[in-house]
């Protein structure tokens, strides 16, 4: 009878019958079809019609719907499961529970098939496998076994479940982490391939990756964790070129993972630099492998704050660089992962490290840059997840420029491409905060040059031997372009007291900057931020220049109002958050040098703006009282402007009574 219903499509129809509207029609063929699943001769016909398992299942977990066929439903997948094929069918559909039991619980044949199934599954698809304590144990004493092809499927099936993360604690828990390092660490089989090594360190990465405290994961019975030193050590030792790109990677993701804690980054650091790894990360950022350079700039990132300077002496030694990342930053289309690391990298790395700023200008980064800033300014570049960081990097390396202008060529390509004008530009943008904290800082640095580059009109000038100044500024003549050059006969700026315009002095006042860098003090809620606009708006009152005119200039453009706003609106930082309490003390600090500023060399009207406001006497009290030893210095030097306290610095003459 069952070879010929077989034969029919009794099956496919009643099957069919299940989804019916009808709680009759549905109860009669679940129990046709309960009965048929007794037969063994049915049951692959059963499980590999379509939509059976699907149906089955569903069925089943909904019992509040129909309790009667959930209960049958359940009773035909138990009969189903004793045809192995039925058992993959019922995962491809979601319905892991047979096979992790099978795994547990069947004969050492019927595991091997299990696994098989579970390693065909994660080929075939990206499946999320919620693994059970006592599958995961199968599994890992499986990875021992000396089977090659058990092995191989075993650590694939153990990758695919360890990447989704809450598996990781289960995994953990089982022992996984000891028996994935021996695989790497130490076992050795001749006759196999690298394979069972790179996908240990993907499981081992997976899981430090998943949230789990490091501290806490054990790597073997001597109780070393995988944040110790020991490990460090082990994985980094592992970093090599002529290892698999993949192998690599994985490792790459594990020191990465480990950074992002203070203790175990601290040892990171110790041990790339007793190995010197930090060579061999930066020949990995010339792989073929996409995932593994971007893995190797993430980490270098990582580091940088802790050992930018030794990257950067190795990245401008190592071949190819750092050209090959000024060209990675240049190239068109879609803004990718790979531009954005490669632009932040190098905005990360140590500011005033001369040889890779002047090795970028050699290498035309400059250029380059700034062309992309302008392309994304002018809405030409498409719209991408990464376009944020890749323009904060761009912003980062110039501003790194910024800060050696004492070098000749550095000083050069900055007056050559009007770097004070780019900056300005991008102040006034409404672009993120970063990149406005970012342009500020450079304005500053550019600023802080300008009394030094500033010089008198020509007849005013005494014949003097040519100095380094003047003749950047005759080769700089001769490169720009006459509308940029100043008039030989220009107002004398009264800031800087000579000649200045934004491309040859960097003058902010004749750049326009002044106005934005107000407009930060007056829209920005970020305390860093308006910390950079504050420092750029001081050079202007600074004892290099005409004080007096800065501060009339200022004046002349609201300074103070703007001042004393950002001073009430930024005085919580420390305490709520904003930007961060150092952020909080030094946009105070600034704030009240630039009202000592206003009182002591500010116009009638200057002082009268300062003094009228009531907040102030509170805020310096509060400063005076509790703020650092810089805070509380400057508010006393103001506190003495109002005559709040004694003037110390006065001369008494001696009175006979």
């Amino acid at each position: 009878m069952q070879e010929i219903i077989a034969k029919t499509r009794a099956v496919s129809r009643t099957i069919k019958l299940l989804s019916s509207s009808s709680t009759d029609e549905r109860h009669a063929s679940i129990s046709f079809l309960l009965e048929l699943s007794k037969s063994e001769l049915l049951l692959e016909n059963i499980g590999s019609t379509a939509g059976s398992i699907l149906i089955l299942t569903t069925m089943k977990f909904n019992s509040s719907s129909d309790p009667i066929a959930a209960e049958k439903a359940g009773e035909v997948l138990e009969n189903l499961e004793k045809c192995p094929k039925n058992i993959k069918y019922m995962a491809e559909s979601g319905y892991l529970d047979p096979l992790q039991r099978h795994l547990v619980e069947g004969p050492e044949d019927v595991q091997m098939e299990m696994v098989s199934y579970l390693g065909e599954l994660v080929q075939k698809q990206e499946m999320t496998i919620n693994i059970a304590g006592s599958a995961s144990e199968i599994l890992i004493k499986m990875v021992r076994s000396g089977n090659t092809a058990i092995r191989k499927a075993t650590l694939d099936v153990l990758v695919q479940i360890s990447s989704h993360h809450p598996n990781a604690k289960t995994l953990v828990d089982a022992g996984a982490v000891p028996v994935m390092v021996e695989e790497l660490f130490i076992r050795k089989i001749d006759d196999e391939p690298m394979g069972s090594k790179t996908e240990a360190a993907a499981v081992l990465a997976n899981i430090v990756e998943s949230g789990l405290d490091p501290e806490a994961i054990t790597v073997n019975k001597e109780g070393h964790v995988i944040t110790s030193k020991y490990s460090v050590y082990n994985f980094a030792h592992m970093l090599k070129c002529s290892m698999p790109d993949t192998l690599n990677l994985s490792i790459v993701r594990v020191l990465l993972a480990l950074t992002a804690l203070p203790k175990p980054l601290a040892t990171v650091v110790s041990v790339m630099k007793e190995q010197d790894s930090g060579q061999t990360v930066i020949e990995l950022m010339g792989s073929l492998t996409e995932s593994l350079v971007i893995a190797a700039m993430r980490l270098l990132i990582a580091l940088s704050p802790q050992m930018g300077h030794t990257i950067a002496e190795k990245l401008c030694k190592a071949p190819g660089q750092p050209g090959r990342l000024v060209k990675s930053i240049g190239l068109h289309g879609r803004i990718m992962e790979r531009h954005a690391m490669s632009a932040t990298l190098l905005a990360k790395l140590p500011y005033q490290h001369i040889a890779l700023n002047l090795a970028l200008i050699n290498q035309g980064a400059m250029v380059t840059v700034l062309a992309k800033i302008e392309e994304m300014q002018r809405g030409e570049t498409r719209a991408s997840r990464h376009a944020k960081a890749y323009m904060e990097g761009l912003v980062g390396v110039l501003v790194r420029l910024t800060t050696t202008l004492y070098d000749p060529d550095v000083l050069l390509a900055a007056m050559d491409h009007n770097l004070t004008s780019v900056l300005t530009d991008l102040v006034r943008s409404a672009g993120s905060d970063e990149v406005q904290r970012l342009a500020a800082i450079g304005l500053e640095n550019l600023s802080s040059q300008s009394p030094n580059l500033s010089q008198p009109p020509t007849e005013e000038r005494r014949p003097k031997k040519k100095n380094i100044l003047r003749r950047l500024r005759e080769a700089h003549a001769g490169r720009v372009h006459d509308n940029r050059r100043p008039p030989a006969h220009s107002r004398v700026c009264p800031v800087h007291r000579g000649v200045c315009s934004p491309s040859t002095t960097f003058c902010l006042v004749e750049a326009g900057a002044v106005e934005g860098l107000l407009c930060v003090l007056e829209s920005s809620e970020n305390g860093r931020v308006v910390e950079a606009a504050l420092g750029a708006l001081c050079t202007l009152m600074d004892d290099a220049v005409d004080v007096t005119s800065g501060v009339a200039v200022l004046a002349e453009h609201d300074a103070p109002r703007h001042v004393l706003r950002a001073l009430r609106q930024h005085r919580d930082d420390g305490r709520r958050g904003g930007g961060g309490a150092d952020a909080g003390e030094t946009v105070t600090r600034r704030c009240f040098w630039a009202v000592e500023r206003f009182l002591a060399h500010g116009s009638e009207r200057c002082v009268r703006e300062v003094t009228s406001d009531r907040a102030l006497p509170s805020l310096l009290v509060g400063a005076f009282h509790k703020g650092d030893a810089a805070t509380k210095q400057v508010a006393e030097s103001v506190l003495r402007c109002l005559h709040r306290m004694p003037d110390y610095s006065a001369t008494y003459e001696s009175v006979e009574l």
